[in-house]
């Protein structure tokens, strides 16, 4: 069964109304993954994404141009895309050579519609359309979301990218990050919540792509109070200063360490081990503990532990500078958004 798309007879989108809502929160790579594989099932999707980005093309775009960040969302309309190939090809590319050399084609015709409609959202919609999505892409705010990360010896840094391979940031580790100023959540983001069946946290990285979302205003109370089960999905890998060691459970309370205690009701962990080689090479780079453990302990929310790796790795597949052809170890989608429709009531 496909989900119909907003060109849909009136008939036909009242029946997608009964379908199970899942809303996810995150961004990046790990949304692209979750979100390729739950459109192939017959459920209603929102997603809510991240609008900390100020990295490369994206940051170039904000700061040249005052738009918000389009690189996250543009990850989550290639996912969630049925246009034709060309056309998901297109949105995906990045220039190799002359003055767009990093940008991406589909951050700047994401960047040129909030020009010309006067919205992020409202660009985001109309891209949408055009690409045909399974779903909705919902940016968490409108507001100018600038992250502040502090070391744990009390250095501050300022930008999301500053997660980004620094040096001061892996060697000293992440104390918090914040906002640099209050930001309030988009009104389609509060009444997705408020509908949902399930919400999904991660996968993805913690402290750039999941907590800025949390630390917008309205969306901790959103996730207090919606009746839908929140679900936690854990990282394969850890990454040095920002969760050095961690095993899933310790991404369930990171998380609650922003929304509460007792928010998370359910909890999905990897139990398949990587290659012997692509483990040693994580653990050179991130150090001893960067595959993420999911032993069995007693808890309070559910935990469903599945094999989750994507076991066949075809980088060549992918477009050139996709962030995925850079990842090794990363999880399979059909089998990811499998383990999450097993959360619906």
């Amino acid at each position: 069964m496909a989900f119909t798309s907003m060109h849909t007879p009136a008939h036909r989108r009242n029946a997608q109304k009964t379908l199970p809502h899942i809303v996810t929160i995150g961004g990046g790579t790990g949304s692209f993954v979750l979100l390729s594989g739950l459109k192939q099932h017959p459920v209603r999707i929102s997603a809510i994404v991240s609008m900390a980005d100020d990295g490369g093309s994206t940051g170039v775009l904000r700061d040249e141009m005052g738009v918000l960040p389009p690189g996250d969302v543009r990850q989550c309309l290639a996912a969630l895309a049925r246009a034709t190939p060309e056309v998901r090809q297109l949105f995906n590319y990045r220039f190799e050579n002359g003055r767009l050399t990093g940008h991406n084609a589909g951050n700047l015709f994401l960047s040129a519609l909030e020009k010309t409609t006067g919205s992020f959202t409202k660009a985001v919609a109309v891209a949408g359309k055009i690409l045909n999505v399974y779903g909705r892409v919902i940016p968490v705010s409108e507001g100018d979301m600038r992250l502040v990360v502090t070391l744990n010896d009390g250095t501050v840094k300022n930008g999301e990218r500053a997660l980004d391979d620094d040096e001061a940031v892996r060697a000293q580790g992440v104390a918090e990050v914040s906002l640099a100023h209050p930001v309030q959540a988009n009104p389609d983001a509060l009444t997705a919540l408020a509908q949902a069946d399930v919400v999904t946290l991660g996968p993805g990285d913690l402290y750039g792509s999941i907590v800025p979302n949390l630390l917008v205003g309205g969306i901790a109370e959103a996730l207090r109070d919606t009746p839908a089960r929140v679900v936690v999905i854990a990282n394969l890998t850890n990454k040095r200063g920002l969760t050095d060691g961690f095993t899933a459970h310790e991404y369930v309370r990171a998380i609650e360490s922003y929304i509460g205690e007792g928010s998370v009701d359910t909890l999905i962990c990897n139990t398949q081990e990587p290659d012997a080689a692509l483990t040693a090479r994580y653990e050179a780079q991130e150090g001893e503990g960067a595959f993420v453990a999911c032993e069995p302990q007693e808890t309070r929310y559910r935990v469903i532990r599945e094999a989750l790796l994507q076991e066949h790795h075809d980088d060549a597949s992918h477009i050139a500078g996709d962030s995925l052809a850079r990842s090794f170890i990363r999880h399979d989608s059909e089998k990811l958004a499998e383990s999450v429709i097993a959360c619906l009531p």
